[in-house]
């Protein structure tokens, strides 16, 4: 709570400086739209921060490590580079960058026979839908070629990740390059996770080329 509010001090001063001598930057345009209020722009850096830049770097460290931790897969994905956006999406979903949303409950629901009062703030475990047997042949098997891939990773309905389109295209470009530029590339030591269990990626990723 105390680094939330930290940095929500920092960038509502950022802006006021930025209001008064804008630069070439994200912050001095948020600061000049006309009616946008500080804690939205605030809402929206951080929304920005958490969706447009954690999820992809964990997306792409994850994905790293299963693809040298599943060498005949690698080598496929190497044998056929075209192979590269069906794989993007099989790493998205084998291991998930973000694990768990919470929602709150707007209207009375039941779930499956189990009643969920109005005001419930629900967990919704992204991971684990990802690894669900009833929707993926074998789940636990990383298969870059899997052609039924509903995976949940950018959420679903209104909720549906705004940026997912943007995302894909990060993602498929920085794969590719790093396949074509580092053919030999190699895991050095077991990777060492971040804590927490909501945003799941890694510390670092030693490797070698």
């Amino acid at each position: 709570m105390r680094a939330s509010q930290e940095f929500s001090d920092y960038l509502r001063a950022l802006a006021r400086r930025r209001r008064d001598d804008p630069r070439d930057d994200l912050v001095s345009a948020l600061a000049a739209v006309e009616g946008l209020s500080e804690d939205e722009l605030i809402g929206t850096c951080v929304l920005l921060l958490n969706a447009g830049h954690e999820a992809t770097v964990n997306v792409t460290g994850n994905g790293w490590r299963a693809l040298l931790q599943h060498p005949e897969q690698l080598a496929r994905l190497r044998e056929d580079p075209g192979l590269v956006g069906p794989a993007v999406e099989e790493l998205m979903r084998f291991d998930t960058p973000l694990q768990m949303f919470e929602r709150w409950v707007l209207e009375d629901i039941e779930v499956r026979g189990v009643p969920i009062p109005r005001g419930s703030e629900v967990a919704l475990l992204f991971g684990s839908a990802n690894h669900d047997p009833a929707v993926f042949a074998d789940p636990e098997r990383l298969d870059l070629r899997r052609t039924e891939n509903p995976h949940i990773s950018f959420g679903a309905g209104i909720h549906y990740c705004l940026g997912a389109p943007l995302a894909r295209i990060e993602l498929i470009a920085s794969f590719g390059a790093l396949l074509a530029k580092a053919p030999g590339l190699r895991l050095e030591r077991e990777p060492v996770w971040k804590p927490g269990y909501v945003i799941r990626g890694l510390e670092r990723l030693e490797v070698s080329v």
